[in-house]
């Protein structure tokens, strides 16, 4: 009985007392939430690791060496976002034997490939020691992919220079020497 009437007293205290009653505010307007969106310029290359060896060559005494070789079986992969502008692929190579040249020709990528490409200089561009040259202009925003024979492919091209004329120039470099090409993709501009 005591544990009834206790319990009676505190449901009447309750009542006598009030408590406040909260729920939900029904807001028929609409609110807002702030947001921060965010994404940096990216340029990133990377190159096909392996070496890529030319050969001018010949079989048969009294001729003259080829005049030229090429190699197609690189390839640069790209991820690029840009704000407006676009970018310029350029190259430079560090040094070429006497009597020859080296030409870089980007050609256009596989099916992976998603975004603006650029346009590519017409017959490729042959490498200067010194400066740069342009090799694809209006780079957009673009992703190459990273299978193997995704990427812009390029295709290097040794040869003589002028060889009815510049042929004393040209002298034998052994089992090979090896030059460094820098590419280089420039700043939104």
């Amino acid at each position: 009985m005591k544990t009834t009437l206790l319990i009676l007293s505190i449901a009447l205290l309750g009542v006598f007392l009030g408590s406040p009653v909260m729920g939900q505010v029904n807001n028929s307007g609409a609110i807002t939430q702030n947001l921060s969106l965010g994404m940096p310029e990216v340029a990133l290359l990377v190159a096909s690791a392996t070496t890529i060896n030319l050969n001018l060559t010949t079989a048969t005494a009294g001729l003259a060496v080829k005049s030229s070789v090429a190699d197609s079986t690189a390839r640069l992969k790209i991820s690029s976002v840009i704000t407006s502008a676009t970018r310029t692929l350029s190259a430079v190579v560090s040094a070429v034997p006497g009597g020859t040249s080296l030409k870089l020709e980007a050609q256009a990528p596989n099916g992976n490939f998603g975004g603006t490409q650029g346009t590519f200089v017409s017959g490729g561009s042959v490498l200067p020691t010194t400066g740069s040259v342009s090799i694809i202009t209006g780079i957009g925003s673009c992703y190459s992919g990273i299978l193997t024979d995704d990427g812009y492919h390029l295709k290097y091209t040794w040869g003589l220079l002028d060889p009815a004329s510049n042929y004393s120039a040209v002298r034998a470099t052994g089992a090979g020497v090896t030059v460094v090409v820098t590419l280089t993709i420039s700043a939104a501009v």
